[in-house]
């Protein structure tokens, strides 16, 4: 196997040890530090609103004027350093005011996409999604082993995992994934963005980032707070990372064989109908009142969440000119996982503690059939050609690191 693949996918894995220690802990963690609904919801607004600024400034600093890897490098060694200093502090406020820091360290790793995408246009077949599930994997095994790790000795050992765990993710960027010294050639596929433009802008480009905003608001407002509906019906953190892990259980299948649903879907009716799957999942937890189940109920979610990951991706990367691939990404990441929280985070936590958490699912429910409906309608289909693309799905290793 050549060694810059090698690389990325190792790199993937360990990014996804790294995040399953932190990520699905957030809510429980500040809970514990005495914040309540409207206040966690006021964080992960914060939050978001950082990986949206931090995440475009990566963007257009890799594709003008630094290497990714060098930013990611930056990034994760700096998350190793701020991690660690949530252990010194045990006030709300100020552990809030750190997470949110640590948002902004840890911004580049979403270069790791583009970097994916350019090994792969220069040196491998191999699909894109049998490299993203390996993050997946890492985070299954890491949620379930921190959860039960925090159920027995509490939240307070995670920056004891997190920040020795992402210095290795640094130490394996700095060892393994060397820079793509070639720029983006002539032969990349024509970004798919001929047609109507509003203010130069292709309609296809709006119309798609639009989507995104909807499907992250409906992500945000179900998401982060499940996990507190979880905890409210008496599960604790292990089964809370148990959750996270089984959505990555069904996410990794799923992205391995996304190859075989794109002989028949677009990747935006991909996209489409992993938005009906979270309206399904979205409706039964409105209905349940088992932890145990709404936890379940996560490895329904996993499916949609691959779908739609890996569409948006591909998608980007189509409606992208080779030059800003990378400012493509960020952009369509900043708009779902920093623009769309913001919005999601804040109205979810006030309707949970207002409402209840019937009420903000099935509200989420319509903005994510939004989503999907307007995926399917401005979105062009790709043609079919003869040769693979880059992010075609046929390569026949196994899908293990």
């Amino acid at each position: 196997m050549d060694p810059d693949i090698r690389g990325i996918r190792w790199a993937f894995v360990l990014v996804g040890v790294a995040d399953g220690t932190l990520l699905p802990f957030i809510p429980l963690y500040l809970l514990e530090r005495g914040l309540d609904a409207p206040a966690i919801g006021l964080v992960l607004a914060g939050m978001a609103l950082v990986w949206l600024f931090a995440g475009l400034a990566c963007g257009y600093l890799a594709d003008r004027r630094i290497r990714p890897e060098r930013i990611v490098l930056a990034g994760a060694s700096a998350a190793a350093a701020v991690g660690l200093t949530l252990a010194l502090t045990g006030d709300g406020v100020t552990t809030a005011l750190l997470i949110v820091a640590l948002t902004l360290v840890r911004s580049p790793l979403t270069l790791l996409d583009a970097i994916a995408l350019r090994k792969l246009r220069t040196k491998s077949r191999t699909g894109y999604a049998r490299i993203r599930l390996r993050m997946s994997a890492g985070w299954a095994v890491s949620a379930v082993a921190s959860g039960a790790a925090y159920h027995v000795l509490g939240l307070r050992l995670i920056p004891f995992l997190y920040a020795p765990l992402v210095a290795v993710v640094a130490l394996w960027i700095w060892r393994a994934v060397k820079p793509d010294m070639s720029s983006a050639s002539s032969d990349a596929p024509t970004p798919l963005v001929k047609g109507v433009r509003l203010g130069g802008i292709p309609l296809a480009v709006v119309g798609f980032l639009v989507s995104c905003l909807l499907l992250g608001i409906s992500l945000a407002a179900t998401q982060n707070f499940v996990t507190l509906q979880i905890s409210v019906l008496g599960g604790g953190a292990l089964l809370v990372g148990a959750a996270g892990a089984f959505q990555a259980l069904t996410e990794i299948p799923t992205m391995g064989y996304t190859h075989v649903l794109t002989r028949y879907l677009s990747h935006q009716a991909l996209f489409a109908l992993g938005c009906v799957i979270y309206l399904a999942v979205f409706v039964a937890w409105a209905l349940v009142s088992n932890a145990l189940v709404v936890a379940l109920l996560k490895l329904v979610i996993g499916v949609g969440f691959a779908l739609t990951y890996v569409a948006a991706v591909t998608i980007a990367n189509d409606l992208s000119p080779s030059r800003f691939r990378a400012t493509g990404q960020a952009l369509v990441k900043s708009v779902l996982f920093g623009l769309a929280p913001i919005i999601g985070a804040l109205g979810g936590g006030v309707v949970y503690g207002t409402f209840g958490a019937r009420v903000m699912f099935l509200a989420s429910t319509f903005v994510v059939a939004a989503a999907g409906a307007l995926a399917l309608v401005v979105v062009p289909v790709a043609r079919r050609t003869a040769e693979p693309s880059p992010l075609a799905l046929e390569a026949a290793a196994p899908a293990t690191p």
